[in-house]
């Protein structure tokens, strides 16, 4: 076997060397992409998972919109926009009237008003039988308008004769006009 002399084992070193260093300098660039590329798929992993938790409560969602678009239809229906009160004073004095109430007032207060709802207090007062008043009551409730009673009071007659006085305060509510 041939010894190498030095001249041949510092140039064999310098080639080895250069070698090496070629392959760090190849490796490295490689070993940066790797750690990006692996860093790029942690993230569409963790991406992947938080869509598949929100499209899993997708279906959720979804009922709850509709749910939703309906109680709003239904606030829109009940609670009408613009303030025209005249129909429906005249609407309760019928419905007084249809249900044979005696005494009748209806005396609304001082609007209040805020930037998506309005409220008028009412203030209602009649006189009847137990059943009248009942049906009156019953009819208010299934107006399309929304009315909330806040207060109801019932007194007999003075001479107890079956007759009641209903007294009692009301909201009325409105959606106010758009204003532009």
């Amino acid at each position: 076997m041939r010894r190498f002399d030095k001249q041949e084992t510092v140039l064999l070193a310098g080639v080895l060397l250069l070698a090496a260093l070629l392959g760090v300098f190849r490796y490295l660039p490689l070993l940066r992409q790797r750690q990006a590329l692996d860093q790029t798929i942690e993230q569409n992993r963790q991406t992947l998972e938080q869509i598949q938790t929100q499209s899993a409560r997708l279906d959720e969602l979804t009922a709850q919109l509709t749910h939703k678009q309906a109680q709003a239809a239904t606030f829109d229906a009940r609670i009408p926009t613009g303030r025209s009160f005249a129909d429906l004073w005249r609407q309760i004095a019928d419905l007084m009237n249809q249900c044979n109430l005696t005494d009748q007032l209806v005396q609304p207060g001082r609007a209040v008003e805020t930037d998506h709802l309005g409220t008028i207090p009412l203030t209602l007062s009649c006189s009847g039988t137990m059943q009248d008043l009942y049906a009156f009551l019953q009819t208010i409730e299934q107006w399309d308008r929304l009315i909330r009673f806040d207060k109801i009071e019932l007194t007999n007659d003075s001479a107890f004769g079956g007759g009641v006085k209903l007294s009692g305060t009301a909201q009325l509510y409105y959606q106010p006009d758009p204003k532009g």
